[in-house]
């Protein structure tokens, strides 16, 4: 009985003394010592102190509003996170934002970051000298030359459109514009008609809004081209086919025999710019602000030589037909626009009209009633091994041209066209970025690296460490109640003493006497 006495005790003090199993972090565990309090300024405008503001399990983001994909990425999964948990768990969960490049967000840059995105929880800036030592806390590398390779405008060139026909047969095309392409485009959106023949030498434009140049060629529709290094128009040297719209964005037509000197300066700040002079000297500027997936999808078949229907109805440019196949009237099936989800990796249907998307990065043309999982991805990323070192892809052009580095890789100094393994625990912030999880003891236990981590994943292991600090809720579940404690320890008593009190006479008498059999009922 002594025995069975010893296991009881021990079975109640191991009661006692229960938590949750420890279960592996899904990112990557950390062992560091605690991140010391510092004070910043939020998005509105509001003074903030880590130690006093923050309170139990602590996520921290490092951004920029300048990023244009890793950045916003991080704060959607953040704000997918946020949304993963309980009312509960949230009371003891706070979320911040550290900007690392401070000399462009500020206070009110902040604000409409987050306004954009839809998410509450501070987002903080201060004076580069304020921001330094928190970086060094937290074990950061902010390298200036990563994120001013970063921060670039939308780039068209690097724009794909991926055409899945009935058959299932799929081609990938980068889009461009031709003079061309840009005269359509930019005469459609002014309602300029274009008068046109296409022969062997390419397209020759006849006439503009019923304006056509006689027959006697006493003069002819001149294009021109916008110089921006001696900011002046120069007549083009070649066909409107041959001229490349990324190159020479800012086009003018105007009549052969027109003074070119008064043709206004275009608008070097839209994407694309088209002026014309009519015979009288009155001129019309037609301007594209904003690529969106209609003139990408112009782009890319025109380039690819795909005939395509694109029709304009109430609701904004429909695509009909790609290539000589039709979509049914009766609506069978019909093209469908697809956007590549960059940090899913994967297609999505878009919910919007090709003229509503703004910018694509990626898009996809392919009949209703597809696999969406038979698109073939884009072609962004280089496998020669020559490239990046073989450990990134090249994103950008010309002196913005870099390397998008795999996780574990960066730089080699300034040397933006390498990627070289980083060996240090210290993490360099730029094109890939870093998001802390941290203990009550503001001590750094998880780090996850980049955007292509899984909202479930991190949720996990914000719960995992709630679990073991017995927060969120989890206290109440880990810790017995006390009528449970104590009814335990009564019965334990009982189970122990009982024994005891059964036995009679000498212990021995006891273990040699013959035991009477309980009477069968």
């Amino acid at each position: 009985m002594k025995l069975r006495s010893h296991l009881l005790v021990a079975f109640v003090c191991t009661l006692l003394l229960t938590t949750s199993a420890a279960a592996a972090y899904k990112g990557s565990k950390l062992a560091r010592g605690p991140v010391q309090d510092f004070s910043l300024t939020t998005q509105d405008n509001t003074a903030y102190s880590f130690d006093a503001d923050s309170e139990g399990v602590t996520v921290v983001s490092f951004i920029f509003t300048r990023c244009p994909d890793v950045c916003p990425a991080i704060t959607q999964l953040l704000k997918g996170v946020e949304g993963e948990l309980t009312e509960r768990e949230r009371e003891d969960v706070s979320f911040i934002s550290i900007t690392v490049d401070p000399e462009y967000d500020t206070p009110e840059r902040l604000a409409e970051f987050t306004t954009l995105h839809g998410v509450e929880w501070p987002h903080l800036t201060g004076t580069v000298e304020e921001m330094e030592p928190i970086w060094e806390n937290f074990g950061l590398v902010v390298q200036q030359n990563v994120i001013e390779a970063h921060v670039m405008d939308y780039q068209p060139a690097e724009t794909s459109v991926t055409i899945v026909n009935t058959s299932g047969n799929a081609s990938n095309h980068m889009v461009e514009y031709s003079g061309w392409t840009l005269t359509e485009l930019m005469a459609e959106q002014a309602n300029i008609s274009v008068n046109a023949s296409l022969s062997t030498y390419g397209h020759m434009v006849h006439g503009l809004n019923g304006v056509d140049s006689p027959a006697d060629w006493s003069w002819y529709w001149e294009l021109n081209t916008w110089n921006a290094s001696t900011m002046a128009w120069e007549m083009a040297n070649v066909g409107v086919d041959s001229i490349d719209g990324f190159e020479n964005s800012s086009l003018a037509w105007m009549p052969s025999t027109s003074n070119r000197s008064e043709l206004p300066a275009p608008n070097t700040t839209a994407e694309a710019s088209m002026t014309v002079m009519w015979p009288n000297g009155t001129t019309v500027q037609s301007n594209i602000s904003t690529f969106n997936a209609y003139h990408a999808t112009r782009g890319g078949l025109d380039v690819a030589g795909l005939n395509a229907s694109i029709e304009m109805s109430t609701w904004g440019h429909y695509l009909s037909s790609i290539n000589n196949e039709t979509a049914p009237s009766t609506y069978e099936w019909w093209w469908n626009l697809y956007l590549w989800n960059g940090t899913a990796e994967t297609w999505e249907s878009s919910n919007y009209g090709m003229d509503e998307v703004l910018e694509p990065d990626h898009i996809a043309w392919a009949p209703s009633d597809v696999n969406i999982s038979e698109i073939p991805r884009p072609v962004q990323h280089q496998n020669d091994t020559g490239v990046c070192n073989g450990h990134g892809w090249l994103m950008g052009s010309g002196e913005s041209k870099h390397c998008m580095c795999d996780t574990g890789y960066g730089w080699d100094g300034n040397d933006r066209l390498s990627c070289i393994s980083e060996t240090t625990e210290d993490y360099t912030v730029g094109h890939s970025t870093i998001t802390y999880i941290l203990n009550p003891d503001r001590e750094p236990t998880v780090a996850w690296t980049g955007d292509r981590w899984l909202v479930d994943d991190f949720t996990s292991d914000l719960r995992e460490l709630l679990d073991r600090e017995n927060l969120g809720g989890y206290a109440d579940e880990n810790t017995p109640s006390l009528s449970l404690l104590l009814t335990t320890l009564s019965i334990a008593s009982a189970v122990i003493i009982l024994p005891r009190r059964e036995v009679g006479g000498d212990e021995n008498e006891g273990k040699g006497g013959k035991m009477e059999a309980p009477p069968l009922n």
